[in-house]
């Protein structure tokens, strides 16, 4: 499982490297995918963390031209961050990536080998998540609260 994680790691930090993006800026652009405008403080809690470190993340994506900030049209005091022509072109290349990483794992593995594995990641994935909800219970901060410096991956 370890081998199998590295190498998804290590074809996206390959994909990524040069764009100036390390994982939590990465983060931040995958919400606005899902839901371009979200405010500062949406964005914030939907990394699971706190609104300064977010704004300091945003920044980055601003300086390099992946989002822009504009002024809520109804309440000024909001600032909601949108994604630029090289942000949306951005998801484009990374989903393309992940499709492409897919059906390399799939075919090396084989259909019934492959719909196992894609089951086990699954319950991984509800495990982890289950562990996420435990932390908001407890209050324990994000991941996203101590990003690496831009451009590392």
């Amino acid at each position: 499982m370890y081998a199998l994680t590295e190498c998804i790691h290590h074809r996206r930090r390959a994909h990524l490297r040069g764009t100036g993006l390390h994982w939590g800026l990465r983060r931040l652009l995958q919400e606005l995918w899902i839901a371009d405008g979200l405010s500062q403080a949406e964005l914030a809690h939907a990394v699971r963390s706190r609104e300064a470190s977010a704004s300091n993340m945003l920044k980055h994506l601003v300086d390099a031209g992946w989002v822009e900030r504009r002024r809520d049209a109804y309440d000024y005091r909001i600032s909601r961050v949108y994604l630029t022509e090289k942000g949306r072109a951005l998801r484009d290349a990374i989903e393309q990536e992940c499709a492409a990483i897919h059906k390399e794992i799939s075919d090396d593995l084989g259909a019934q080998d492959a719909k196992r594995l894609a089951a086990l990641l699954s319950k991984a994935l509800d495990r982890l998540l289950s562990a996420e909800d435990e932390d908001d219970e407890t209050g324990a901060t994000g991941i996203y609260d101590s990003p690496s410096p831009p451009g590392v991956l």
